[in-house]
């Protein structure tokens, strides 16, 4: 028994070890994340806290004998395929979910159904060491904007607000990406899903700690924000707009999450009395493990070798040549605005600005091939106005849809503003001949396109106009738009 278990634990070592060699990219991203970015600094502590978990049970499990499970390579497949897809679709964080799947299942796969059971929390408890929650952020800031306003204005304070900027007598506020609440929620479902499993038997109560985990920081976070509010208000602005904002925040945060598992003890469960399930009677005292390690081998290798062979076919110069303006729009040499879009890694740029009897509308287009980290239409750091912008704000976004030539276009319209103009702007992705404005979306028919043709083209234009001449930008689209996609559609075809 122990010459069997000696060989599982390290074929399971041996294994991991592979799968973060092969997918060193994804593995080496993660590390990184968790060193630069304090919201996952936990990340360090996920693998030893599972590895702990794990010998908690050493004495149940010393009971069973591990039975390798060929059901796992299935998953592992899936795994592998899912991977491939977020490879192409440039979506790293799919990729970190996978390799994590991937290990999970080569678990189940060396050590068997019944050993699995037993480790069943450890081992998805991995998926916490994956970086998450960037799509949440600006719900969460909508989110406390709204709670601290509605808050203000209960408290008879009056707010004037726009978007995620709001004015008070005593001074101006905005919430930004680091007052979402992001890295509070995160800690927060992480500790409080590792404290229901060790605090309760039933299910039923684990979830629904881990519901109120999630749950509290959101609530939490707008307490805090409309508390700093409050603290700089009634201080003339002296308090709590600098270094102490950041210390109250996480003072506020330790305090609630100490209620929360205080609260949280009234309903432990003895957890000592638990029924230990009867061991496994194998035979399989030599099982050889060589095989199985080939069938795990065999499906990872072959996905990041099929991506390698994809890569090789992308890439080339890219070539834009804008049809020539139609009706009577103009090329015009004075720009709109000093506003530039943020929108970095195009293989392609073109920013120009076009006059018609006094409507003046600014174009942009950036156009992407043979995307990679660094060089994606489809980012986070990508937007319209970075929040560390101090010249311009995002006041806030909203679909729309043009009807062009009888063809129905989906756009995003954005409101911008500083001190000296605000604009209007429109906003679409072209991804493979299609106008979208999901991000998801667009994502996933770049990676459609990458497997079935082998290229990934793809832009993103946007239009902006002064706000009071909003109307201006659909007779500029009704116009242009027609052109500005067959010239996307003629660059697509040259290399």
């Amino acid at each position: 028994m122990k010459t069997i278990w000696q060989k599982a634990i390290a074929s399971v070592f041996a294994t991991v070890a592979f799968l973060l060699f092969i997918y060193r990219d994804a593995a080496e991203y993660t590390v990184k994340t968790w060193m630069d970015n304090g919201t996952y600094t936990h990340g360090f502590l996920i693998f030893p806290i599972s590895i702990w978990l794990i010998w908690r049970k050493r004495k149940v499990l010393s009971a069973y004998t591990p039975v390798p499970s060929y059901r796992g390579i299935i998953a592992i497949i899936l795994s592998a395929l899912l991977w491939q897809i977020g490879h192409q679709a440039g979506a790293m964080v799919v990729e970190q979910y996978s390799v994590v799947f991937m290990i999970i299942a080569s678990v189940w796969t060396l050590l068997g159904t019944e050993v699995f059971r037993l480790i069943l929390f450890p081992m998805f408890f991995l998926l916490f060491s994956v970086p998450f929650g960037e799509a949440l952020i600006p719900p969460m800031m909508n989110f406390t904007a709204d709670f601290t306003v509605a808050a203000l204005q209960l408290t008879g304070i009056p707010v004037y607000r726009e978007g995620t900027f709001f004015s008070l007598p005593s001074g101006n506020w905005s919430v930004v990406e680091a007052c979402s609440g992001l890295r509070y929620f995160v800690s927060s479902l992480t500790l409080g899903t590792l404290y229901a499993y060790l605090s309760y038997r039933s299910i039923a109560r684990r979830i629904i700690f881990i519901a109120i985990s999630a749950l509290t920081p959101v609530i939490a976070n707008g307490l805090r924000a409309y508390m700093i509010v409050m603290i700089g208000h009634l201080s003339g602005m002296r308090l709590a707009t600098g270094v102490d904002h950041i210390i109250y925040g996480w003072i506020f945060f330790g305090i609630v999450m100490l209620l929360l598992f205080w609260l949280g003890s009234f309903f432990h469960d003895n957890l000592n009395d638990q029924p230990v399930p009867a061991p496994n009677p194998s035979q399989h005292q030599s099982y050889r493990f060589i095989p199985v390690l080939v069938a795990i081998a065999v499906p990872s290798l072959l996905s990041p070798l099929y991506a390698a062979h994809l890569d090789s076919k992308l890439g080339g110069p890219v070539k834009i040549t804008l049809a020539a303006p139609s009706g009577s729009w103009q090329l015009d040499p004075a720009p709109l605005s000093d506003w530039v879009p943020h929108y970095l890694g195009s293989k392609a740029a073109i920013s120009e600005t076009y006059a018609n009897d006094g409507d003046r509308v600014s174009l942009y287009i950036g156009y992407y091939r043979g995307q990679s980290r660094g060089s994606e239409l489809v980012t986070s750091t990508n937007q319209l106005v970075t929040t560390s912008n101090r010249e311009w704000g995002n006041l806030g976004e909203k679909k729309q849809t043009l009807n062009i030539d009888g063809q129905r276009v989906p756009m995003i319209e954005a409101s911008l503003r500083s001190d000296k103009q605000r604009l209007i702007v429109w906003e679409w992705y072209w991804v493979d001949g299609r106008w979208v404005i999901n991000p998801y979306v667009a994502k996933l028919l770049e990676a459609i396109s990458r497997m079935a043709k082998g290229r990934d083209d793809s832009a993103v234009i946007m239009l902006a106009a002064p706000e009071h001449r909003k109307e201006t930008l659909g007779n500029f689209a009704a116009d242009m738009l027609p052109g500005i996609e067959s010239s996307l559609k003629q660059a697509t075809h040259e290399e």
